[in-house]
């Protein structure tokens, strides 16, 4: 039996509008939060707190290439409150650059 591997891939993007007024794309990958189906996420991502939450969450666990879909300056907003092992916070402020 022949074994097919899926990669991660953005699934569309979603722009929310920030307390700040300043509006963020990102890119929709199931997977970074554990529960929500497609649409649920789609949805979801509108509102601020989830797209701070799922971007931190996506700093935490997700590959280069799921990363580099994000906006590079709102990936460097959120690596502050991201909890990294100090080796892979050195790595993604590298490649963020």
């Amino acid at each position: 039996m022949k074994r097919t591997n899926h990669f991660v891939q953005s699934r569309g993007v979603v722009t929310c509008r920030l307390a700040t007024g300043e509006e963020v794309e990102v890119p929709v990958v199931p997977g970074l939060l554990k529960h929500p189906t497609l649409d649920q996420l789609r949805e979801m991502l509108k509102d601020p707190d989830v797209v701070k939450k799922y971007t931190v969450a996506a700093l935490c666990k997700a590959s280069w290439p799921v990363l580099r879909q994000f906006q590079r300056a709102w990936l460097r907003e959120c690596i502050a409150e991201a909890d990294l092992d100090p080796r892979r916070r050195r790595a993604l402020e590298f490649l963020i650059s």
